[in-house]
């Protein structure tokens, strides 16, 4: 009778070895009752001990037994026939699953390999197995009657291994069914009082503990088979199994669960060791490890430092302490257990140090893991020059972990120093620590040092001790090369590869045949890596290279989806560093024909991205939208559709770009960060001059995007780069709208940007709030009590800051200047002192942007505070590391000026002023002027006529007339010939100059300076000049005499300003 094991609608093949008789069975595969292909004389495999290739795990799960413990021999029987016929059923029961799993198990996809996996332990439970074998040969007939007994029919050591292989393979329900039903049917059989039974009390106990040890074991780590794939994600239902609950409730149900609760099955450090194997964390690790010693310690009496006899033995120990290096899934959580990692197993330590078990090389090899992963590589330095210090044997284990650590770390110094110091401490140095030594050198990119180390170990020995390299140690100094972008020595290692000049002697006899010497061929790694740093061409010699090596006896290794991959994605890089278009055309030409030479076989999801973004690379949308739509064998994923959203972004395809946008998100595939910046680029760069020139079509379309997001997208982390441009529409809308309808656009827009800005999910970063206060500062009147509520509410860290009180430049400047702008800038001066940072701010960089600080000076100076807008100028370079600019001073001259104005007509009125100064405002102007020059500063014209007013209105004519014949250009002012420079004296600077003499009675040098200005083609009077003009007429002229002059006589008097003219005030114009 054939079993058939079947799934609705999906194809299933099964190997059916147990449906015939022992020797000579015969294979059949069936889809839906049809047979397909007939295999005979299929032998049996043997023993699955014996089977490497099932029990070579088996070593890595658990620690050694001690040479203490010793195993009981299983009289499980009670004559020898019985013991051959149970050894048999056992064997073809084990062997059918074997023969199955070697089949089929690269075949058939992985939902329907553990589901016909599932059938299979279903109908082995049902008896069909155990039905369909020769019943004829076994001489008791009394045992037919119990085929439904597992343990009748399959022995304990066969029970574990079975249960090991279903394990691994993902098919955990029908693992843990197995094991239960295997479990109370041995327990039934050992609680019989008959004298003809099988099993004993002792050796029932002995199978339940190895068979849920196997089982514990299995759901402790994620099988190869259920690790979760990118069209199935199974990983949520292992991580039920890998949890501390369940894998403690196997524990507490093996022991509390079988023989009518008459006594508990204990378990072993095997057993305790595989609960820990499922624990991430050291928290949770040293929670677990408390509660075994509280369960199962010396029976409450006092451990010593050197037991370790008991059942929470020093693997137990290394397991816990192996826990803390793992960090969970979840990452909230994960950040947390890897920092709190290297502290618990460091109290483990002290604790085995204390009270015992004494810890081994393991133990610390296992701590300098946990400091390694944790990022604390100088606790483990420390650790290890401790160890050295002391009386601990060192030996080679513990420096792997602390090699591998400068891998992650990419310290090639300290891993050559650790190299150095098992050399000085003569420890073996194996072929594994010189592949992580290359490693710290391929990831630091240095080519030159990892071939040197590779010449040293071929040539001669490493710290006198021979080590050969193997192909791991080649593929790693290929990576070297590649990361090096050094394609020459990369190619050279590899001719040197498939010449055979790298041979490892095979271990066995001089007899055996391995005993020759071997020739190291390099593998598809050896391929891929030097295509990855070849340049277009080369890498499609090397794909033809590959695909012609078919023809070798031996060395056949054939293209992947990888190298294709690999092959396309260089012809990217080298499209990205090319200015020729040809080249650029030829370069897209080469990615073409290797998708092309791809085939179905190795075409895949992959290769079509690295295609894709190939096309955007040179500008070919066209090319990128018809890969996108004529993809073979596989569904596009989100890297893809980001190709060709970024390749119409590029030509300012809004509408095709949206298009594909919502074409994604119809078939449920995640947008990515790429994504929503190259939507946000299309819209805002749109080639259509209505959208482009339209800001609110441009908020329109954006929020309509927005609209349809889903919280993950929202978050900033992906959504981000629209809710920035989004902010900037914004923004640019309030800077642009004026008159009344304006106004009412301003309020819609500010209210619209606050709302997006509220609909961010979780925490904001730089950009978005930076952005968000440019909409406030942009606000008329600005809105800096917002501003201000923003910077205080939000939580950034950028960079190495830590805490909500550090703010990057951009936000804090942003924030300033809506103060700033509201003549706020006493909560502006606030804000700096605050989140400044001021005691470590940056020489070159600053703490805020010069243009905050100017405006804040320019808000001082309207506020009436011209002694704040020359202390923030003072301490612009020393305290905010800000160099003052042309409109720093500016600012500051013109804040001085309005002073000066305002004091004089205090004086005139006898008003008291606001504060008491001692500053004369007309000379904080001068001197402010001197500094600027001084500073390689040319003053502009706004500047020289706010010096000039206010020494007008401090009455200092001679100061003012100073100022003017200080510039370059006044004397061909004097002559009437424009220079066009930008310190030209303006007519407001004139008319100043003629109002300070004015008011000074120098009435000489003010129709002087009228005349010209009125005779110049550089400047031409206006009504100011005019009124001087008529009061000049009107006026009585008269010297210092008290004589009177007429104004016909003046007019036709030439006074040469600058030569006798000047000459009463010519001592005094270098005060200015």
């Amino acid at each position: 009778m054939i079993s058939l094991f079947q799934r609705r609608n999906i194809l299933v093949y099964a190997h059916i070895s147990f449906s015939f008789l022992w020797e000579g069975t015969t294979s059949f595969q069936i889809y839906n009752n049809k047979i397909l292909h007939v295999n005979h004389n299929i032998k049996p495999a043997d023993s699955f001990l014996q089977s490497t290739h099932f029990s070579s795990s088996e070593s890595r799960s658990f620690p050694k037994k001690s040479k203490t413990t010793t195993r009981r021999r299983s009289s499980y029987t009670k004559t020898p026939e019985r013991r051959g016929e149970l050894s048999r059923r056992s064997k073809f029961s084990l062997s059918s699953f074997e023969q199955f799993c070697l089949r089929e198990g690269k075949r058939l996809r992985k939902s329907d390999f553990v589901g016909v996996l599932d059938s299979m332990v279903q109908d082995f439970l049902a008896g069909n197995i155990q039905q369909n074998y020769d019943s004829s040969r076994l001489k008791d007939a009394s045992i037919n009657t119990k085929m439904r007994n597992l343990s009748l029919q399959i022995l304990p050591r066969d029970a574990s291994s079975l249960i090991r292989l279903l394990g691994r393979h993902g098919a955990l329900d029908s693992m843990l069914q197995f094991c239960r039903q295997y479990c109370k049917d041995i327990s039934d059989i050992a609680e019989q009082s008959s004298g003809d039974n099988v099993f004993g009390e002792s050796e029932a106990e002995e199978a339940i503990l190895y068979a849920y040890t196997a089982a514990i074991a299995a759901c402790s780590k994620p099988t190869s088979a259920s690790l979760p794939t990118r069209e199935e994600k199974s990983w949520e239902n292992d991580s039920n199994y890998r949890s501390i609950e369940f894998l403690l409730s196997l524990l507490h149900e093996m022991e509390h669960g079988y023989f009518c609760g008459k006594h508990l099955v204990r378990p072993n450090s095997y057993t305790l060791t595989a609960v820990l194997l499922g624990v991430d964390g050291g928290l949770d690790a040293l929670k677990v490890l408390d509660r075994f010693e509280k369960d199962y310690g010396n029976d409450g009496g006092a451990r010593t430092v050197d037991d370790n006899d008991g059942i929470v033995t020093v693997q137990v120990y290394n397991a816990a302490i192996s826990a803390c290096s793992r960090s969970k899934n979840n990452s909230a959580e994960k950040r947390v257990s890897r920092i709190d990692g290297w502290q618990v197993a460091l109290s483990i330590l002290q604790r085995m140090r204390r009270y015992g078990p004494s810890p081994n090389d393991q133990t610390y090899a296992n701590i300098l893991q946990a400091c390694a992963e944790s990022g604390q590589i100088n606790v483990a330095l420390s650790l290890l020059k401790e160890l050295q210090k002391s009386s601990f044997p060192l030996t080679s284990k513990i420096y792997l972990p602390l090699l591998k650590a400068c891998a992650n770390t990419r310290n090639v110094n300290v891993a050559q120093s650790l190299i150095e110091s098992m050399k000085e401490n003569s420890l073996r140095i194996t072929i594994e620590h010189m592949n992580s030594y290359l490693s710290v050198v391929a990831k630091c990119k240095e080519s030159a040092r990892a071939l040197e180390i590779l010449n040293e170990m071929f040539d001669s020995k490493v710290g006198d001790q021979a080590i050969v390299p193997n192909l791991i140690t080649l593929n790693t100094v290929l990576s070297a090369c590649a990361n090096s972008d050094d394609f020459e020595s990369a190619r050279d290692l590899l001719e040197q590869i498939k010449e055979g000049r790298f041979k490892v002697a095979a271990r066995g006899g001089t007899n055996s045949r391995k005993s020759r010497e071997d020739v190291i061929r390099p593998d598809i790694v050896s391929y891929n890596t030097v295509i990855s740093c070849a340049d277009p061409q080369m890498a499609l010699e090397l794909i033809h290279e590959m695909r012609l090596s078919r023809r070798n006896r031996d060395g056949v290794v054939l293209p992947n989806s990888v190298s294709f991959t690999n092959a396309i994605n260089r012809c990217r890089v080298f499209i990205n560093k090319s200015q020729s278009i040809d080249e650029r055309d030829a370069v897209l030409d080469i990615a073409l024909t290797l998708l092309e030479l791809a085939g179905d076989d190795n075409v895949n999801v992959y290769v079509y991205s690295a295609a894709i973004w190939t096309a955007e690379a040179v500008g070919n949308y066209q090319v990128a939208c018809s890969l996108l739509c004529g993809m073979k064998n596989c569904t596009p994923n989100n890297v893809c559709y980001d190709g060709v959203i970024s390749s119409l972004a590029q030509h300012g395809l809004h509408r095709e770009a949206l298009y594909i946008y919502y074409e994604m998100k119809k078939k449920a595939l995640s947008a990515t960060r790429k994504t929503y910046q190259k939507v946000a680029f299309a819209v805002r760069n749109s080639r259509e001059s209505e959208l482009f020139e339209s800001l609110t079509r441009q908020a329109a379309l954006l929020e309509g995007v927005l609209s349809g997001m889903s919280d993950r997208d929202k978050e900033v982390a992906i959504g981000g780069p629209l809710f920035e441009s989004l902010l900037a529409v914004y923004g640019e809308i309030l800077s642009s709208s004026n008159g009344g309808s304006g106004m009412h656009e301003k309020q819609r827009a500010f209210r619209a940007a606050r709302m997006t800005f509220d609909s961010i999910v979780g925490s904001v970063d730089d950009a978005c709030l930076t952005a968000m206060l440019a909409v406030c500062s942009a606000a008329s009147p600005s809105n800096w009590n917002e501003a201000v509520t923003l910077l205080h509410s939000s939580d950034i860290i950028c960079g190495e800051a830590r805490g909500p009180g550090k703010v990057t430049k951009r936000a804090l400047s942003n924030a300033v200047i809506a103060c700033a702008k509201a003549n706020e800038w006493g909560e502006g001066l606030n804000l700096i002192e605050l989140y400044g940072n001021c005691s470590v701010a940056s020489k070159s960089n600053g703490v805020v942007s010069i243009t905050a600080m100017n405006l804040l000076i320019r808000a001082c100076g309207r506020s009436s505070r011209p002694d704040k807008a020359v202390e923030i100028l003072n301490n612009m370079s020393v305290k905010y590391s800000v160099k003052p600019d042309l409109a720093s001073y500016r600012y500051a001259i013109v804040a001085c000026n309005h002073a000066e104005h305002r004091e004089s007509i205090r004086r005139r009125s006898g008003t008291i002023p606001e504060y008491e100064s001692s500053l004369k405002w007309w000379q904080c102007a001068l001197s402010l002027l001197r500094r600027m020059r001084e500073e390689g500063l040319q003053p502009d014209a706004q500047i020289l006529s706010s010096v000039v007013s206010a020494c007008e209105a401090a009455g200092e004519w001679q100061r003012a007339i100073g100022v003017l014949q200080s510039l370059r250009s006044f004397s061909s002012f004097l002559g009437g010939k424009p220079t066009n420079c930008e310190d030209d004296p303006n007519l407001y600077c004139l008319n100043a100059a003629i109002s300070a003499c004015t008011k000074g009675g120098a009435w000489l040098e003010a129709v002087q300076l009228y005349e010209h200005t009125r005779t110049s083609s550089a400047v031409r009077p206006n009504f100011v000049t005019v009124i001087f003009s008529l009061l000049l007429s009107i006026m009585p002229i008269k010297s210092n005499s008290g004589r009177q002059f007429s104004r016909k006589p003046f007019e036709k008097r030439s006074f040469p300003l600058g030569s006798s003219v000047l000459t009463k005030w010519k001592g005094e114009k270098n005060a200015c």
